[in-house]
């Protein structure tokens, strides 16, 4: 009898001592490992995934990535340093936007030629200090692209976007682009060049140290979404991720096609994206009429914050729209001289 109250003693001692193990943390064979929680702005992203079609990508250096990019001189100038990230000079060549690094900050700046000679770089108000660079401005001198990480962005660099507000004279709170063109790699590039229709997208997403791959794509004048309803997860993460740019390819294949051609074309001219036959003297000309709708978008910006200035900012306004309505004479002069130097051609 004592023999089995010893046994029992025994065996309800293991027990108490296993469960004692097992409380401690230790996971046994029932037990479940927690999966990780994954950020919810990541969810939140997958459910407006925007409706890009790639048509093609390609891996380079990341010190150089801007010099495999053909953009027209229509839509401004990019250039590269290595470690230093880029910077974008506009196409009329009066502005430029700068990576700058100081005191281990990353920004962007801002600087004028006037007078035959740029000014010192002015960091740009309303972008912040953390770590923003590699800046792209639309013709229209509002729209602003850049990368930034910092509290808004789900891994390193994401896509911004902001627009320049003429009456406070700053950019507004900036926009996180959201996905494809975020993710948690450092998505490093964007631009839309408007010339040749053409948008591109640089990042280092499942990329070797040092390369970085920049995606084509064809830019739409709307956004528009997957409806995560028509989707499974699983292909949302994937449209997401770029994971395949065939993924993204819609029924129109005469759209690919000709964007396309349009890319190919942008390689072969240096970004000027036109076709063989077509002079050079229509080319200048062209980029006379672009530079004169640019400055009159501008004058009409001008003109329309001059309206609700106050008395000292009328009288700065006055001078910049006296000049710019000077500039555009003069445009406009040249434009008629060249209309008439370029023979009629029908196909122009």
């Amino acid at each position: 009898m004592k023999y089995y109250i010893c046994l029992t003693l025994t065996l309800l001692l293991s027990l108490s001592v296993s469960a004692q193990r097992n409380s401690s943390g230790r996971a046994t064979k029932t037990q479940k490992v927690k999966e990780p929680i994954e950020d919810p702005r990541i969810t939140q992203m997958l459910n407006s995934v925007q409706q890009v079609v790639f048509i093609d990508s390609m891996v380079v250096d990341a010190d150089n990535y801007m010099s495999y990019i053909p953009l027209s001189p229509y839509s401004g100038k990019l250039t590269q340093q290595a470690g230093q990230g880029g910077t974008f000079t506009n196409e009329m060549g009066d502005r430029r936007l700068s990576t700058v690094i100081k005191d281990s900050i990353t920004t962007i700046a801002n600087s004028d030629f006037i007078a035959n000679r740029w000014t010192q770089p002015q960091p740009i108000i309303g972008i912040g200090d953390n770590a923003a660079a590699n800046p792209f401005l639309m013709p229209d001198g509002i729209t602003l692209y850049y990368a930034q990480k910092g509290e808004k962005s789900i891994g390193g660099y994401d896509i911004y976007l902001t627009r320049y507000n003429s009456e406070r004279g700053s950019f507004l709170k900036p926009e996180n682009l959201g996905m494809p063109f975020a993710s948690e790699a450092n998505d490093l590039f964007y631009a839309i060049d408007e010339f040749n229709q053409l948008g591109y997208f640089v990042t280092d997403r499942r990329q070797p140290e040092g390369k970085v791959c920049i995606y084509v794509f064809i830019p739409k004048e709307t956004r528009r979404t997957y409806q995560p309803e028509a989707y499974s997860n699983e292909q949302l993460r994937r449209l997401a991720a770029i994971s395949s740019i065939a993924d993204t390819w819609t029924s129109d294949a005469v759209q690919r096609q000709e964007a396309m051609a349009r890319l190919e074309n942008a390689r072969t001219r240096g970004g000027l994206g036109q076709s063989v036959e077509r002079s050079v003297q229509q080319s200048d000309l062209d980029m006379l009429k672009h530079q004169a709708d640019v400055l009159e978008k501008a004058l009409t910006l001008t003109r329309n914050s001059y309206a609700v200035a106050s008395d000292s900012e009328r009288q700065k306004m006055r001078d910049e729209i006296l000049r710019n309505e000077q500039q555009l004479e003069l445009l406009q002069l040249e434009i008629r001289n060249k209309e008439k130097q370029i023979p009629y051609n029908s196909n122009n």
